[in-house]
């Protein structure tokens, strides 16, 4: 697991309860308590970032706003996506949901709400999970009483994988 340090850790005051939020970076990290909270009862996490699936939009002037058929290439598309699957750009931008997907093709719901150049690739918010694959990029949430830490974890990825970009917010709820 990459070592993504937090620095903006914040603290929130709830009678004998105590409450830490925070972010990470490169993959997920691990969160000390000790000296803040005596017992964790509960701790979370979610992605917030988009991860690049290397599906490419193969069309020659790109995707245009409304296009519901997407032709792409460079890696077959039903490797990443599924039916009912949110689709982005390489902006990041939201470009609607999956309705079919082939090897070479992925029809959107109701149609792509923003374009995309040619060659550009498709991108998935949340952890790096194919549609198949033996890769598991799902992120976990582990709490280590003994060494007093929070360990988000973000599943095994193997080493070809780049964490670098992947980032999100923790918290965790425990007695003062």
């Amino acid at each position: 697991m990459a070592s993504g340090h937090t620095v903006d850790t914040r603290t929130h005051v709830m009678g004998d309860m105590l409450m830490l939020t925070g972010t990470f970076f490169d993959g997920g990290t691990s969160v000390p308590f000790d000296g803040l909270l005596s017992t964790v009862f509960a701790a979370g996490g979610h992605v917030t970032t988009h991860y690049d699936t290397g599906v490419a939009v193969n069309e020659g002037d790109g995707v245009s706003v409304g296009e519901a058929e997407i032709t792409v290439g460079t890696v077959d598309a039903r490797l990443h996506f599924n039916i009912g699957e949110d689709v982005y750009n390489s902006l990041g931008q939201f470009m609607g949901i999956v309705l079919s997907v082939t090897a070479t093709t992925i029809t959107l719901r109701e149609g792509s709400l923003v374009g995309e150049d040619h060659l550009r690739t498709l991108r998935k918010l949340g952890p790096n999970n194919g549609s198949v694959t033996l890769v598991d990029g799902t992120l976990s949430v582990s709490i280590d009483e003994t060494n007093s830490r929070v360990i988000f974890g973000n599943g095994n990825l193997g080493a070809t994988i780049d964490r670098t970009t992947q980032g999100g917010r923790w918290w965790i709820l425990g007695l003062r």
